[in-house]
């Protein structure tokens, strides 16, 4: 069954939309675009350790990113019945997400990635798909925007919720999760939209952003706390009680956490820009941009 690449790439707007040149939508798209296109990336970064410093020198990120962009080409190749040089960004789009989480995955295990091997398996799973499936269920509900970004805002709380559940560091999951971790995740995304679109960006635009924005900076607030609860159980493991609470009372992991955050919050946003611009070929003006589906 061939599958309709047109339909895959959603949300989009069609060809003739007079509104599909403006600066601000392109922006909007193109910084969404590599949210979601490069996350996974980001968050398997944080969580194997990676000195932000080293990402921003470039060398660490690019050879799974090349990776993950020729594989999304390759696939959207098969599915087309075309040459990979013939593949158009446009097509390579709805697989670039699945591509990079799949490097991210053989990255972190020190495992080599088969790109041709990948491209074959994933592409055989994409035709088994029934179009059909493909609505807009934000749509067809009835959901509003600021619906569907309590929705966003809920999910987060719920991802992290799985690493909180596993180790508190004492103190106590409802504080880490309602007072430290969430508040970090919705300051940290309404912060980043608006550096991304300015200040003065279309309300619709800035909080599709911040949904976009919400979900990849959770997985990468995960991955941080993760590896530094695992790092803290690895240091305490077989120490007497009274000296794990001496620890505690000296040091605050939860900080740590934050910290790391904040460094891969700053470093994630600046990339997405720095691509935007490049990929949108503006800079972001205060225009009205149109609003892609909730949540993408």
């Amino acid at each position: 069954m061939a599958l309709n690449l047109r339909r895959l790439n959603r949300p989009d707007q069609p060809d003739n939309d007079p509104d599909r040149g403006d600066a601000a939508f392109r922006t909007k798209v193109a910084v969404q675009q590599f949210m979601n296109a490069n996350g996974p990336l980001f968050t398997a970064f944080a969580k194997a350790g990676v000195a932000v410093s080293d990402v921003v020198e470039g060398e660490v990120i690019r050879q799974p990113a090349s990776q993950a962009m020729r594989l999304a080409t390759l696939v959207a190749a098969t599915l087309a019945n075309k040459e990979p040089s013939a593949v158009t960004a446009a097509e390579a789009r709805p697989f670039r997400a699945t591509a990079a989480s799949y490097v991210a995955s053989r990255w972190l295990a020190g495992m080599e990635v088969d790109v041709n091997r990948a491209a074959a398996e994933i592409a055989g799973a994409a035709k088994l798909a029934d179009v059909s499936w493909d609505h807009d269920l934000y749509k067809d509900d009835g959901i509003s925007g600021n619906a569907s970004l309590m929705i966003t805002a809920i999910n987060a709380a719920a991802t992290l919720a799985r690493a909180v559940e596993k180790y508190d560091f004492r103190a106590g999951r409802a504080h880490v999760l309602g007072k430290r971790l969430v508040p970090a995740i919705v300051e940290a995304a309404s912060r980043t939209a608006r550096d991304m679109l300015g200040e003065n960006g279309p309300e619709s635009d800035l909080r599709n952003v911040t949904q976009t924005a919400a979900r990849n900076l959770c997985a990468i607030l995960e991955a941080c706390y993760e590896r530094k609860a695992r790092e803290v159980v690895a240091l305490l493991d077989g120490k007497p009680e009274a000296e794990k609470r001496a620890w505690y009372e000296a040091n605050n992991p939860l900080d740590d956490v934050l910290s790391a955050f904040r460094e891969w919050t700053l470093c994630f946003g600046a990339f997405a820009i720095a691509a935007s611009r490049d990929m949108s070929s503006v800079k972001v003006p205060e225009s009205r941009g149109r609003e892609l589906s909730p949540g993408e």
